[in-house]
């Protein structure tokens, strides 16, 4: 006699992302008689995919690495009875928040400066280049500003400053997220906007030094080697091992020979 095994129950699951490792850990509970579980995943609820597959049942977490900033993922587990799969559990969805570290930094670029004005724009992360700036919080001299990039143009952000030095600080606020980015600030770290021709002048100055380095590389290398070929022939020369030497011993050895 043999006792049927139970029907396949779906787990209870969470999901929750953890930022001191920046990845999504994914727990569930325990089904009776279940070999294995399955994760299944969603990226903003496009696609379904097996992302996660166990052959165990003593394993009931796992964590996701790289979770994309600012992206909806949703998940939902089922558990294995034999060959039987259980319904899967309801979905879990989760927005990964923006990477707002010290290096995920924005940056501030000055486009330009004229007649007590300046025109800049505050760049987002690459690792943060899927996130939407919901406001941008500039400070400069006394002045604050709370900015919506609706009314920007191009992103492009001008303000009156009593000094062309005036300090200028900035950062960013995402869209569905409270948190904000790090400050930026004109001091540290400034990107003046390159032109393609300032661009093309600095390469022209490192190709020039490169060829210059290599000339003065390659004139060194001629003088070492005359060098080291004069001191070798002085030398012969001293001890009568040049050809000149030895075809001047001949001819003295031939006319003592005559002589004699």
């Amino acid at each position: 006699f043999k006792t049927a095994s139970p029907a396949a129950k779906s787990p209870q699951f969470s999901v929750k992302f953890n930022e001191k490792t920046n990845k999504l850990d994914i727990d569930w509970s325990s089904v009776q008689c279940a070999a294995g579980y399955k994760i299944y995943q969603r990226i903003e609820n496009i696609e379904t995919t097996t992302i996660w597959e166990s052959e165990t049942d003593r394993k009931f977490s796992v964590s996701l690495d790289s979770p994309e900033p600012c992206v909806r993922y949703s998940y939902t587990v089922s558990s294995m009875v034999g060959s039987e799969e259980s319904q899967t559990s309801v979905w879990t969805e989760l927005a990964v928040p923006p990477i707002v570290g010290i290096s995920e930094h924005p940056t501030l670029v000055i486009e330009e400066k004229t007649n007590g004005s300046v025109t800049f724009v505050i760049n987002n992360n690459d690792k943060n280049n899927r996130c939407k700036v919901e406001q941008y919080h500039v400070k400069y001299s006394t002045e604050e500003k709370y900015i919506d990039p609706l009314t920007l143009e191009d992103g492009k952000i001008t303000v009156i400053v009593p000094k062309e030095n005036t300090e200028i600080e900035g950062r960013i606020r995402y869209q569905g997220f409270e948190s904000w980015s790090p400050w930026i600030s004109s001091d540290s770290p400034l990107k003046q906007k390159q032109t393609g021709e300032e661009i093309d002048f600095v390469l022209l100055i490192i190709t020039g030094s490169v060829i210059a380095l290599a000339l003065v590389i390659l004139i060194i290398f001629l003088v070492v080697r005359k060098k080291r070929s004069q001191l070798k022939y002085d030398a012969e020369k001293a001890e009568g091992n040049t050809d000149e030497s030895k075809k001047l011993n001949n001819q003295m050895e031939e006319k003592i020979t005559k002589n004699t």
